[in-house]
């Protein structure tokens, strides 16, 4: 803030650890905003990706997803609703979704996916004993593959086939890189445990804070 400024009033608040000051100054001679700089152009990359992706079809996975554990190996439920939201979808995956929180935009050769995941996670140890598990006991996938199974008859899915390609870009995705997807989502998870223990042993205390203002008269009723 300009030193130059003259103020009018000050007032000081206490919220917690810290200080609020308000200080109300005479309208100051503000200086002329600099035009916006040009936008940097596109690498040839840039370009390359942007001419794939313009040809393509968008569209947004609504995908809602809980990963039951304690089991053989993790079961993913995963749950959406068609375009209209009356009808809903359920399927069953041998995929442990939390790897995949954060690819949040893929592609396949005819569409590009955005997804803001909603992942859960239940421990199959702590459900009720006097309730039926939640996870289907037929459920029987093949070893080594990444699969799904959903709860409709095939008729019911016709209307479904964007969100079907986008299932199938993930399966495969994870299956390739399985290895990678739970090395990386341990170190996400190493990372946020460190910095909680290190937020609940050293705190940070918030800074005392300084606000100049003053009052613009209303262009719709002036006096």
């Amino acid at each position: 803030m300009d030193t130059s400024v003259t103020e009018v009033t000050r007032k000081v608040v206490t919220l917690g650890d810290h200080k609020i000051t308000y200080i109300r100054i005479r309208p100051p001679s503000l200086p002329q905003l600099p035009p916006a700089p040009a936008p940097r152009p596109l690498t040839t990359e840039e370009q390359a990706t942007f001419d794939r992706m313009a040809e393509k079809a968008y569209a947004m996975l609504n995908l809602t997803v809980t990963v039951y554990l304690g089991g053989p190996q993790p079961i993913s439920e995963l749950r959406w609703r068609d375009e209209t939201g009356e009808k809903s979808f359920r399927a069953w995956s041998n995929v442990d979704f939390r790897y995949l929180t954060q690819l949040l935009q893929f592609e396949t050769q005819t569409t590009v996916f955005s997804w803001f995941p909603m992942v859960d996670e239940v421990a199959l140890s702590e459900w009720p004993a006097d309730q039926p598990s939640p996870v289907p006991s037929g459920l029987q996938f093949d070893p080594g593959v990444a699969e799904y199974f959903v709860d409709s008859q095939v008729a019911a899915l016709k209307s479904e086939e964007t969100t079907l390609a986008g299932l199938d870009y993930l399966h495969a995705f994870s299956q390739l890189h399985a290895a990678e997807l739970k090395t990386d989502y341990e170190r996400r998870e190493a990372d946020y445990v460190a910095r909680e223990k290190a937020l609940r042993e050293h705190p940070p205390k918030t800074p005392d804070t300084v606000i100049h203002f003053w009052p613009v008269q209303s262009r719709l009723n002036p006096r």
